[in-house]
């Protein structure tokens, strides 16, 4: 009697974990695909970065342990923003899910500096290191008659 519970219980793990990659495409692509921070049931969630600027004129963003500080860069167009790569490693600075803007390899002690024009539509732009994908940020295009 107690091998039927043991056989109806692996049988129900093994349908849980055939079915569940269907059951994640289908959250993951419900809007959130565009959202790098969306936190899927089970799977591990990478958090926002800490920190926002506002940058009207020139601001900076350090790259230092893995990570871009602040997380969140509200620019308005002119802004001129400098990436500096304070690792010992090369980053780059990539728009996520579009080709607004990428830095390619930026080595150790140096910078990327992006001039925000109008070209640059206001909006959000996720932005990743391609060479360590863990590593987000967002930079908040803000139209230029914009007081936030």
């Amino acid at each position: 009697m107690k091998t039927k519970y043991i056989y109806f219980v692996i049988a129900a793990l093994l349908v849980g974990v055939a079915i569940y990659p269907v059951v994640y495409s289908q959250l993951a692509s419900s809007g959130s695909a565009n959202n790098p921070f969306y936190c899927a049931p089970l799977i591990p969630c990478v958090k926002q970065p800490p920190g926002t600027i506002v940058c009207v004129t020139s601001c900076t963003v350090i790259i230092q342990d893995a990570s871009f500080s602040p997380g969140t860069i509200n620019a308005s167009v002119g802004a001129t923003i400098h990436w500096i790569n304070k690792d010992g490693f090369a980053h780059t600075v990539t728009a996520l899910n579009s080709s607004a803007f990428d830095s390619g390899v930026i080595p150790a002690g140096q910078s990327y500096v992006l001039t925000i024009t109008n070209s640059l539509k206001p909006g959000s732009y996720y932005y990743v290191c391609e060479i360590h994908p863990n590593m987000i940020g967002l930079l908040n295009v803000i139209p230029s008659n914009s007081t936030s």
